[in-house]
């Protein structure tokens, strides 16, 4: 015979526990049924993207421009989606030879929520190789690149390189330029007519230490540069296939194309140089156009570069600055009312 009879809050109590396991298992089976279709999602939207990225490489490869990976592989499921590509290799035939750009690693990164943001990590050396180029490698600490797509269609892309450095085989010598940091800025200028078909391009490069320049300024201090730009008509410098009949630049200046200088400068040591403008190509392939100039401290640079003598006392006459226009027509380069250089095309 029972002693003792349970009290009614017990059973009240277990009835709130069977309650509460219930619900912490519809939650579970709820969070399950979520991360299940997550995955799903995830792979299926993986298996496109790879799709899409074999067909676009196969129709790179048509066009004369290979990229291939010793490795490939796919990862960061089911939040993310990445690719990553060991000792890429990228081959460009070109009508004068083949272009060889090879490098350590590629990843990209793009989250499951937003395909169209890229991001883009790349493992250096880089090493180029092209007929009638010596050898020629560039690395970095780090290099990371944002792509972002609207509508289907590159909207802007930023890039970032920590410690960049370039070496150029001269002789039996390697000179070696390097820098404490570059950036590059592209994005579509909604400041012109979508006729224009511009985009702008911003570029920073910090410290720069550079032999060469040393050599013809006569100053080891490292440089500072930046240039803004806004390049139209850029439809026309999408590269083809090898056989199109004309180069990029001839389909470029055909529609028109033209770069607006808005800002480049440059600061080295006490030399400050400056310059904006708008140039294009003539018929002949020769860049013409104008750009207002202005230079000061160029005093140690002038005496490097052996100009006349009258170009330092002008200096001095005007205290060691220097507003002077930059003009290129007909072949001819000519500084203020001094031609002093004959144009070459280029190409």
């Amino acid at each position: 015979m029972p002693t003792s009879i349970p009290s009614v809050p017990a059973r009240r109590d277990r009835k709130k526990l069977n309650g509460a396991r219930r619900m912490a298992l519809v939650a579970l089976c709820l969070l399950l049924l979520v991360c299940g279709a997550g995955a799903g999602f995830s792979y299926v939207v993986s298996g496109r993207v790879q799709a899409g990225i074999d067909a676009d490489l196969a129709q790179e490869a048509q066009n004369g421009r290979k990229l291939s990976c010793a490795t490939r592989e796919f990862f960061g499921f089911p939040f993310r989606i990445a690719m990553r590509c060991d000792a890429p290799r990228l081959e460009i035939e070109r009508p004068s030879g083949k272009v060889v750009l090879s490098a350590a690693r590629l990843t990209g990164v793009a989250q499951i929520y937003d395909l169209n943001h890229v991001i883009i990590e790349a493992q250096g050396p880089l090493s180029f190789e092209a007929p009638g180029v010596s050898d020629t490698e560039a690395d970095w600490h780090s290099l990371l690149m944002g792509l972002v797509a609207q509508g289907g269609v590159l909207d802007h892309a930023d890039m970032a390189v920590e410690g960049p450095s370039l070496r150029v085989r001269n002789g039996q010598n390697m000179l070696t330029t390097q820098a404490e940091r570059f950036e590059l800025h592209a994005r579509r200028d909604r400041g012109r007519s979508p006729e224009d078909g511009a985009v702008e391009l911003s570029s920073k490069l910090v410290r720069l230490a550079s032999p060469l320049l040393d050599g013809i300024l006569g100053e080891a201090t490292p440089a500072d540069a930046d240039i803004d730009v806004s390049i139209s008509k850029v439809a026309a410098l999408q590269p083809l296939a090898p056989s199109a009949s004309s180069a990029p630049l001839e389909r470029w200046r055909l529609a028109g194309g033209t770069v607006r200088v808005a800002a480049a400068n440059l600061a080295k040591g006490s030399l400050k140089a400056g310059a904006s403008g708008e140039l294009q190509l003539d018929e002949l392939h020769r860049v013409t156009g104008r750009l207002d100039t202005s230079l000061e401290g160029a005093e140690a640079a002038v005496t490097r570069l052996g100009l006349p003598a009258g170009a330092l006392a002008f200096l001095k006459l005007n205290g060691g600055k220097l507003h002077l226009p930059v003009t290129m027509a007909n072949g001819r380069m000519a500084v203020g009312p001094i031609s002093v250089a004959r144009l070459i095309p280029l190409y």
